[in-house]
């Protein structure tokens, strides 16, 4: 077996997962704070936990209505509800400061995200709304989409969003207008992520897609999933993603490869992020998992393995010994 060296790298290394339990129903959407992981399930709550000893340090209860999905900003998160509603919670008391009603969703809140002092939701009401964080008012409502929005991102001057519709559009944020609807996928776009130039999108059709922003032509599609790809985090060269048949795949950004394939949850995963060395996941399993990984970038910019420090360090030495040995050719 070939031993894994930065010049030859096998695979990527986990540690022991850990798995965070306390939620009673599906866990659908994490996010990370600092050293804090927040969570929102089909329990009526959302949790906040230590990341590094994995305990729930507070319980933050929306009675009676499902928690789709959450964003943080500063010692605020976030909260779309099945209710229609959004909630505004307090990160250190656990109070909710505002309940937005009026101007609001219609259906149930699918996706948030934030840029500066605005936020963006997506609904199953078929629209996108952008609002101000200081007034708590909807500034403009975005129409297109024919069917639920099922994900939401920002960037710069842009909202980037995917649908049941099969389609991606990108929005001037300023003017609210579309600009491109990026067709390809079969089925709903479930998830998308942005890195540089690129939009990558997951669907119900079993494939990620990687598409070129400015020209909004599909440069390369991610195959051999056995279910709907449900969320995306992207870390360097490195797309994480989960789906629907319980795993975590992943895949090189440039070649599209799979690398690793996590299959530790026991159900659909709900969502993925990452932070610094760790592949955090929640799923409709009722629990959160914690997945270490070992990586470092190698030359010329590519993502490469990592093996443990130890095995580090005994190459290193290794090496040093060799440019040192005269009797080395």
């Amino acid at each position: 077996m070939a031993q894994t060296t930065p010049e030859n790298p096998a695979e990527i290394q986990f540690g022991r997962v850990k798995v965070l339990k306390g939620h009673t129903k599906f866990v659908n959407s994490i996010g990370i704070k600092d050293n804090l992981i927040i969570s929102g399930s089909n329990d009526s709550t959302i949790k906040i936990w230590d990341l590094e000893s994995g305990v729930c340090i507070k319980t933050l209860w929306v009675y009676g209505w499902a928690v789709n999905t959450i964003a943080i900003k500063d010692n605020l998160i976030i909260v779309g509800l099945s209710n229609n509603n959004i909630y505004i919670c307090d990160l250190d008391s656990g109070i909710c400061i505002k309940d937005i009603q009026d101007g609001g969703h219609t259906d149930w809140i699918r996706s948030l995200a934030i840029k500066d002092n605005l936020f963006i939701s997506g609904s199953r009401d078929k629209t996108i709304k952008i609002w101000d964080m200081t007034s708590w008012a909807c500034i403009k409502t975005l129409k297109g989409h024919i069917d639920s929005v099922l994900s939401v991102i920002i960037r710069d001057n842009l909202i980037i969003s995917g649908s049941s519709d099969k389609t991606i559009r990108i929005w001037d944020q300023e003017s609210g207008s579309c600009i491109k609807t990026l067709k390809g996928h079969t089925n709903s776009v479930w998830t998308i992520a942005i890195k540089d130039n690129l939009i990558i999108s997951g669907s119900s059709d079993n494939t990620i897609k990687i598409w070129n922003i400015d020209s909004g032509l599909c440069i390369k599609t991610l195959k051999g999933y056995t279910y709907g790809i449900t969320s995306i985090a992207i870390k360097d060269k490195l797309i994480i993603s989960g789906s629907g048949d319980k795993i975590i795949k992943i895949c090189d950004l440039d070649s599209g490869s799979c690398i690793k394939t996590l299959e530790s949850h026991t159900s659909w995963i709900g969502s993925v992020a990452i932070k610094d060395n760790l592949i955090i996941s929640c799923s409709w399993d009722n629990t959160i998992r914690i997945h270490p990984i070992s990586l470092f970038p190698g030359e010329f910019g590519k993502f490469q393995s990592v093996i443990d420090s130890y095995q580090l360090n005994r190459y290193l030495e290794q090496h040093l010994m060799d440019c040192f040995n005269p009797d080395k050719d």
